[in-house]
C-alpha cells in the first residue's frame, strides 16, 4: 500500500506542477494580450477562452495537492473546544462527508463529459473546441480528491484504533 501512495503522491505533485504552469500561462497570456491591445490595437480574440478554461483545470489539477498540504481554509471554533477522540471523529466524518461529495461530482463529471464526447459537443466562442476535453479535467480532479480524502479517513482510522 506504501508503494501505491508514493505513487499517487507523485501524481498530484505533477498535478499541481500543471496548475503552476496553467498559471504561468494565464499571467503571460493575459500581459500578451495587454500589450497587443495597447500598443498595436490588435487584441488576440482566443486569451479571455483559453484563460477560462485553464482556470478551471487549475482549480482540479490543485486541489488534492492542496488538501494533503493541509492548505485550505480551517475554521475551528468548535474544533478546538472539543477532547482529543471527539476531534478525530469529527474529524472522520467530516473527511468520509467530503469523500461521499466528491465522488458524487466525480461521477456527475464523468457522465457529463462522456456525454459530450459522444455527441461530439463543441464549444463554439473564439476557438472552437470540444467541450469534453474542457470538462474532463473535472472528474480526474475529483478522484483524486477521493483517493485523498480516503488516505485521510484511513489515517484517523488509525488514531482511533491505536488511540494516537
Amino acid at each position: 500500500m506504501k508503494a501505491f501512495w508514493q505513487a499517487f503522491d507523485r501524481v498530484i505533485d505533477f498535478m499541481a506542477f500543471l496548475a503552476g504552469c496553467l498559471m504561468a500561462f494565464i499571467t503571460l497570456s493575459i500581459c500578451y494580450s495587454v500589450i497587443m491591445r495597447y500598443f498595436f490595437q490588435r487584441p488576440p480574440i482566443w486569451v479571455v477562452q483559453t484563460c477560462e478554461y485553464a482556470l478551471l483545470w487549475i482549480v482540479f489539477l490543485g486541489t488534492a495537492w492542496v488538501l494533503r498540504e493541509k492548505g485550505h481554509v480551517v475554521v475551528d471554533v468548535l474544533y478546538s473546544k472539543l477532547n482529543e477522540n471527539a476531534k478525530i471523529w469529527l474529524t472522520l466524518g467530516t473527511f468520509m462527508g467530503a469523500m461521499f461529495a466528491c465522488s458524487i461530482v466525480s461521477v456527475i463529471g464523468f457522465f457529463h463529459t462522456w456525454e459530450c464526447f459522444k455527441k461530439n459537443i463543441m464549444d463554439v466562442r473564439a476557438i472552437t473546441i470540444p467541450k469534453y476535453i474542457v470538462f474532463v479535467i473535472i472528474p480526474i480532479g475529483m478522484v483524486t480528491l477521493v483517493l485523498q480524502f480516503l488516505r485521510m479517513v484511513s489515517e484517523q482510522i488509525y488514531k482511533l484504533r491505536n488511540g494516537v
